[in-house]
């Protein structure tokens, strides 16, 4: 696993087993190739490799999904691959789609803590996945003092097992969902005004939340956040929080321009799953290396072997020169 994790961080584009085989003395392509169907990583495993770094009370769980795109994959030889919208995209896509549960500790620190591969045709949608990983993340003992969510994941049944929970949440919400600011009178959250301070109104069929807009490229996002202690949410609160999920959305980007999530070779399902566990492994590493200060950001480390190609062959004329002044005769 150390072996491929490293590997996924410094290739600038996954080719396979082969790749790795012949940079390593002693290492075949097969033996890396068993260890892609042989292992049984499990969601669990990626928690057990991040916790003991992780401050586990007092940060935000965030919920998203993201589409790792395989337009050249046949779905017939893997049952992970199927049709997905991508936000990338603004479109239907091929690929995998996985739920990930990402977690930004009191000390800023940032790690992806539980992850599922979705499919239509495992019969859980993700809402269902998002709670059946929260479950298991509360279980091991992680305790946040806030969840946040895109609207995809903001249904009642959601919120009203957060509140049962007594985890303070804060999620974004579709123009029409309905509040209330009179008895029995109901308004879409569009309609209504909201100050910058955020507005405390009954949110139809749950209860008490502060409502909070944002502009964001010249369009109107809504908000809702509720606190176990039944109070208003301040500005400083959404703000805070808003900042804090903004992190699950950088490490979507970063999962496969960083650690090469989406560019495999092999075909089964146990494999694929062993090498996205070994991507997420290799974020980890990442995170841990910018919070040593050995690397600047998540980036840094791919610009840094850029660099060194560059100077090696390049700066340092390794390679061979052409001497174009001959005309070449064309007989």
């Amino acid at each position: 696993m150390e072996r491929y994790s490293d590997y996924l961080l410094v290739v600038p584009i996954n080719r396979g087993c082969t790749r790795l085989a012949g940079a390593m003395q002693g290492l075949s392509h097969d033996s890396i190739n068993r260890f892609l169907e042989r292992e049984d990583f499990e969601p669990r495993d990626l928690f057990n490799q991040v916790k003991g770094y992780l401050q586990l009370r007092g940060g935000t769980l965030s919920v998203d999904d993201t589409v790792l795109d395989k337009p050249y994959s046949n779905p017939e030889k893997n049952e992970w691959i199927g049709f997905h919208y991508s936000g990338k995209h603004q479109d239907v896509v091929k690929g995998i789609c996985i739920v990930v549960l990402f977690y930004t500790d009191p000390k800023g620190l940032k790690m992806p803590v539980n992850w599922r591969i979705y499919h239509s045709a495992l019969g859980k949608t993700k809402n269902g996945l998002f709670l059946e990983m929260l479950e298991e993340v509360l279980d091991w003992g992680l305790k946040p003092a806030l969840v946040t969510g895109d609207s995809w994941y903001a249904s009642l049944d959601n919120f009203k097992y957060l509140r049962r929970k007594r985890l303070n949440f804060l999620f974004a919400v579709e123009s029409d969902r309905l509040i209330s600011n009179a008895p029995k009178q109901y308004q879409n959250v569009s309609q209504v005004e909201v100050p910058q301070e955020g507005l405390w109104t009954h949110l139809k069929n749950f209860g008490f939340v502060t409502l909070f807009r944002q502009i964001q490229h010249e369009q109107a996002r809504h908000y809702v956040y509720w606190r176990s202690d039944e109070q208003a949410a301040s500005r400083r609160d959404f703000d805070k929080g808003h900042a804090e999920h903004w992190n699950i959305e950088c490490f979507n980007r970063a999962f496969k321009q960083c650690c090469n999530a989406e560019h495999f070779l092999v075909r089964s399902e146990k494999a694929v799953q062993n090498h996205l566990f070994c991507a997420f492994v290799a974020f980890a590493k990442l995170e841990i290396m910018v919070r040593q200060q050995l690397q600047q950001n998540w980036y840094a480390l791919q610009q840094q072997i850029e660099q060194t190609i560059i100077q090696n062959f390049i700066q340092l004329d390794a390679l061979p020169k052409l001497n174009f002044t001959h005309t070449i005769s064309m007989n």
